[in-house]
Order: C-alpha cells, then sequence, then structure tokens
C-alpha cells in the first residue's frame, strides 16, 4: 500500500469514528432496542420480525435472514446502492469531514465547478419551477395538459413536477441574488448567445420533470413543451445537457422513487417516457423507471444490476419499438442480464394503457413477458415460411445464433445455469427449425471461435467488481481459515505471531486471504488490526459483512473455548505447515516422476523428501562422526 493509501486510511478511520451506526441505521429504519443493541425490520426482505441487528459497542450491523452486514460504510452502500468512494463521500459530508487534500486546484465555493454550488442551485430551481406550476396563473394551461394526461396532484406533488414560463430570463432573473448565470450554465439551465453574449432559460414554455439520483438528490431537468407553445422548430422534449452533475447513460427517471419497491422485489421494469413511469407510480405499479432520452446502455445496465436480477422492457406496441430492442438485445445477452421483453397491445403507450386498463392489468401482462432470446426469435422469424423458404430461414437462424454466439463465457458459479438455458434454447430451435440440437450446437461453436471482436461488456470493463457472482459466505469457508481470522478478531496482539508464520498465500478461502491480507497491510503500517481499522480498511461489503458475522461467531465461542487463544494459534500454525510440506513433497514427489529435475536437482530433492518424511515421523537425522 502506498501512502495515500496511509493517507486515505486516516481518513476513512475519522468518517467511520465520526459516525455513530446507530444514529445512521435510525435515520434510515425505526429502532427498538433489544439487550444491549437495537433491532429494526430489514428492507430488504419481507421481514415481519425485526431480523437487522444493530451492534451499537462494536458500531456494526447484520441480517442474518440475508448474510448482509458490515458497518457504516456498508449499511449506506446496501441501503443506497452506492459504491465505497460514494458512501465515503455521503458519511463524510454528513460528518462535516473534509477530505485529504489533493494535488488538483481547489475548486472555490460558489463556482461554476464547486459541485455543491451545482446541487444547491438545481435543488433552488426544482423548488422555483414546482411553486410556479402551484400557484402562478401562468402555468394554468400547463395544469390543465397534467390533468388531461390523468396525472393526479399526489403525483405532481410526488415527482415535483413543474413548469418554466414562455419567457426568455423568467429564472436567469430570480437568480440574480442566489446564483450566477455562469453557475446556471454549468448546471444545464440556461445557455448564453452566441450573437448577442445574452442569457436565456434552457426549459421555457415547457412542463418540468426534474430528475434526481438515487441518493435523491436533483442533478438535471426534462422538459416537456405545451402543445399550445409547440412550434415547426423546438423539440417536444428537452434534457439538461450532460454535465458535473448529469451524465444521461448513467441515471435512470424515478429510480429513487423505485429504490423502496426494488429492495424486495429485485425485478424493475423499464419505459421509455416520464408519464409512462409517474402513471405506473401513481396507479400502484412501484418498480417502474425510463430511460433518459437516449437508447439503453452498458452503464444502465450495470445500474440496474445494482437494483434487479430481472429486467423487463416495455414497448410501445408500433413497429418502432419493436425495432428498438432488437437494436439493445445484443447488449444485454453480453451482459448476461435477465432481460425480459413486453409488447403492449393495440399500439399503446404504456401511460395510456396504465390510465385505461390500471395497474393490476398491466402486472398480469407483465407476468406474460416473454424471455429476450424468444423475443428475438419471433422477430427473427417473422414473416418467414421456415419450411418452404429455406433461404430466409437460415438467414433467420444464423441471426439468432450470432446474438447467443456474443455471450461471454459464464464464471464458474452461473456456468450451470447458463448451460441450461443455451440447452434448453438450442433445443427449441432445433424443433422450430427441424434441424439437429447437435448441428446447431457445432454452428454456435464455429460462430464464437469466429466472431469479430465485440464492444467489452460491463464484467470486461470492470473486473474488479464481483457483483455478478454469488457473494461469498463463511459456511463456505476452510475451518482452518475461519478458526484463524476468529481468533485474530479478539485478539490482535496475537497478529504477531501469526503473520510471521503463516503466508497470506497458505489459507485455503478466498475471503480469508483478502481479510488476513487487510491485517498484514494494517501491522506493516504499524497500525492496530482489530476489529474497527480492519472493517473500516476493508472497501468491499462482502468481506465487511464477512469480517462481522466473524466477529459474532468468535465472541459467541470465547466463553466455551476448552483451550486459550495462543494455544489454538500455535495449533493452527502447525497445521499450516503440515499442509504446506504436503504440498512441497507432492510437488517435488511429481517433479522427480516426470524426470524434470537434473541429476543434482534430483539428490537434492530426495534428501529434503527424506528430510521432511523423518521429521513428520519424529526420526532425528544421522550425525557426523
Amino acid at each position: 500500500m502506498s501512502s495515500a493509501s496511509y493517507q486515505d486510511q486516516d481518513f476513512k478511520e475519522r468518517v467511520r469514528q465520526a459516525t455513530d451506526i446507530v444514529e445512521l441505521v435510525g435515520s434510515f429504519l425505526q429502532l427498538r432496542r433489544q439487550g444491549s443493541g437495537y433491532v429494526a425490520l430489514c428492507p430488504w426482505h419481507d421481514d415481519s420480525r425485526p431480523s437487522l441487528q444493530v451492534n451499537p459497542k462494536r458500531q456494526s450491523w447484520k441480517c442474518w435472514v440475508c448474510d448482509v452486514g458490515g458497518d457504516a460504510f456498508s449499511f449506506v452502500m446496501q441501503h443506497e446502492r452506492i459504491g465505497f468512494r460514494e458512501a465515503l463521500e455521503f458519511l463524510a459530508d454528513k460528518a462535516g469531514i473534509e477530505p485529504p487534500k489533493s494535488t488538483q486546484p481547489r475548486t472555490e465555493p460558489g463556482s461554476p465547478n464547486d459541485k455543491r454550488t451545482l446541487y444547491q442551485a438545481a435543488r433552488w430551481a426544482e423548488e422555483q419551477f414546482h411553486r410556479c406550476l402551484l400557484r402562478d396563473p401562468v402555468a394554468e394551461p400547463a395544469l390543465k395538459y397534467l390533468r388531461e394526461r390523468g396525472i393526479s396532484d399526489e403525483s405532481i406533488e410526488r415527482f415535483q413536477l413543474g413548469f418554466s414560463p414562455p419567457d426568455w430570463t423568467w429564472l436567469v432573473n430570480r437568480a440574480r441574488q442566489s446564483f450566477s448565470p455562469q453557475v446556471l450554465i454549468a448546471a444545464g439551465l440556461c445557455g448564453r448567445s452566441e450573437t448577442s453574449g445574452s442569457y436565456y432559460d434552457r426549459f421555457r414554455g415547457r412542463v418540468i420533470f426534474p430528475i434526481r439520483d438515487v441518493q435523491d438528490k436533483t442533478i438535471a431537468f426534462g422538459g416537456r413543451i405545451l402543445p399550445s407553445l409547440a412550434d415547426q422548430k423546438g423539440a417536444k422534449y428537452v434534457n439538461s445537457p450532460e454535465t458535473r452533475l448529469f451524465l444521461k447513460n448513467e441515471h435512470l427517471y424515478g429510480l429513487n422513487v423505485a429504490r423502496e419497491s426494488l429492495a424486495k422485489a429485485r425485478e424493475i421494469v423499464v419505459v421509455e417516457g416520464y408519464t409512462d413511469t409517474i402513471m405506473a407510480h401513481q396507479v400502484g405499479v412501484g418498480n417502474v423507471v425510463a430511460v433518459l432520452g437516449t437508447a439503453l446502455g452498458e452503464n444502465h445496465i450495470r445500474l440496474l444490476k445494482r437494483f434487479a436480477d430481472r429486467i423487463t422492457l416495455v414497448l410501445d406496441g408500433d413497429e418502432a419499438g419493436q425495432r428498438r430492442t432488437n437494436e439493445i438485445l445484443e447488449l444485454f445477452v453480453a451482459a448476461q442480464v435477465d432481460l425480459r421483453i413486453l409488447t403492449l397491445p393495440e399500439q399503446l403507450d404504456p401511460c395510456d394503457f396504465l390510465l385505461q386498463q390500471g395497474g393490476d392489468a398491466f402486472r398480469q401482462l407483465l407476468t406474460g413477458a416473454i424471455d429476450a432470446l424468444e423475443h428475438k426469435v419471433r422477430i427473427a422469424t417473422q414473416g418467414v415460411d421456415l419450411v418452404l423458404d429455406t433461404h430466409r430461414a437460415n438467414q433467420a437462424l444464423e441471426d439468432i445464433l450470432g446474438t447467443m454466439a456474443r455471450a461471454p463465457k459464464a464464471g464458474a458459479e452461473a456456468a450451470g445455469q447458463t448451460r441450461l438455458r443455451e440447452h434448453q434454447m438450442l433445443a427449441h430451435l432445433a424443433r422450430r427449425f427441424g434441424v439437429a440440437d447437435s448441428q446447431l450446437r457445432t454452428r454456435l461453436s464455429e460462430l464464437r471461435r469466429h466472431s469479430q471482436p465485440r464492444p467489452k461488456t460491463v464484467a470486461e470493463t470492470k473486473p474488479s467488481q464481483e457483483a455478478a457472482a454469488p457473494p461469498p459466505h463463511v459456511r463456505d469457508m476452510d475451518p482452518r481459515d475461519l478458526e484463524l481470522l476468529e481468533i485474530l478478531v479478539l485478539h490482535p496482539e496475537y497478529v504477531d505471531q501469526a503473520i510471521a508464520a503463516i503466508d497470506v498465500g497458505q489459507l485455503h478461502s478466498v475471503p480469508a486471504r483478502k481479510i488476513f491480507y487487510t491485517i498484514h497491510w494494517l501491522h506493516d503500517e504499524q497500525r492496530t488490526p482489530d476489529f474497527g481499522n480492519v472493517l473500516t480498511a476493508l472497501e468491499d461489503p462482502a468481506m465487511k459483512n464477512i469480517w462481522v458475522e466473524v466477529d459474532e461467531r468468535a465472541q459467541a465461542k470465547a466463553p466455551e473455548a476448552q483451550e486459550d487463544a495462543r494455544q489454538r494459534l500455535q495449533g493452527l500454525i502447525d497445521d499450516y505447515r503440515y499442509f504446506r510440506e504436503k504440498r512441497s513433497r507432492q510437488h517435488m514427489a511429481a517433479a522427480l516422476q516426470e524426470k524434470k529435475l537434473n541429476e543434482q536437482e534430483e539428490l537434492d530433492a530426495l534428501q529434503r523428501l527424506i528430510a521432511q518424511e523423518r521429521s513428520r515421523r519424529g526420526i532425528s537425522g544421522p550425525k557426523d562422526g
């Protein structure tokens, strides 16, 4: 670890110490005192009796049903569905702790480059637009339009909808006492004329849809021109330009509102429009989000996978809707996402369908959404006589197999499930096209070998993220590794002895190696590798969860341990040494058997084998003289 990492650890530790886990969790969940700790209903499963436990003494939390837990950082990561760095920034900001000074030029508060100022400007603008819609007579046409679309007053309030009057400088003028025009430009709220140099409002004459991030911060806006103000030149919808706060391919409309439903359902529905999303929530379908004026891409998929295991893409019933699905299907297949496709009947858009048929009818349609590959088959074979039109049938089959070939090789955990799904799809295609599935399998293998380089998938562009693989569990760890960590979590004073005798590579479980490496690093940096410091140094929430469970197990077992910790540690050291020597003997024996050594190396290897065997049996070696 570098000196920068050392400094970073100081910052993380300051934030951890300034954050009380009870106060933090209590700001999100209703806590109840139970013994020396607290409990709450877990938001991540259907919890009727409090399963989430908070330990104020250890500043940790754990839900044993979900098998998630950790510290303040991992709670924010789990609850807000964000990464460690974002959680660190969130808690530091909450505690009023400035991050370590960087070599970058200092950003002046109030300047267009200051993100905090941009957040404040966006939030201020949202309030101005919303107040205008509700109170200003100029907004009457906007209110009439929303009510004609069936949007209720409750939805207007819930989504903080607003209106920007058809005035070139309405917002610019109102901001004079609070924000400079340069800040408004940086926040995507206004522009500047290239000819006159004057500033103008970007969203004039439009119904405003505020766009918020996952943490519920206002970051951008969408504007829909009122029909009465529309002309031939202007676009119907205008979104904020990309800014320091907003990248349209990294956000989804309504995700901040849908989070509560997604915490338990793990199924997300993606539509195309603001009003589609609002209407879904209005009729009680709470897991619906929308894209923001762009096609779904890799960043969207990565975001969606943080919240859901299954994604249903809802399409308008027109031809354009079908074509858009075909364009993004390969991206989802390559990312190995469980994607379902729902095509609405009678060429309705989701808002109209929801308004006419209601939430129950929409949910019923969702249950019939088809697998994305099956949708691909239907589109590719539409209008093709698979028996008589052999040329077009072969083209369709090649198209389908080409899409399947772009899926990356699955990891060990998902390989069985992926192979089964592929086997089922090939069997289905074989029946449909009248071709032996063995031929299809051969052709699929050929396409995979000879396919052109494709865009990197989410998994490949983010090799450090292990979200696609099932999280590790304590129950799967090697018992020796687990006992070692249980000793060290309660007795950091024995770390010297442990790291002097045991190499990280000797541990059998990957999670144990990661935690033991962290302990080793803290020791090398002359920091006490106690429970709290190790928990802070670990950034992976899965590792934090394991470390908390190791601590809980160790605390429970300590009163009944038949040997003291030092004796148990020495026994483990002996075990690790035995297995290391056993592997060494096996490697040397294999090298001798395969004749890979020269004469002198063979002699040395034989002597080491004999010495190790004598030592193992307690036989002293021969003496000189």
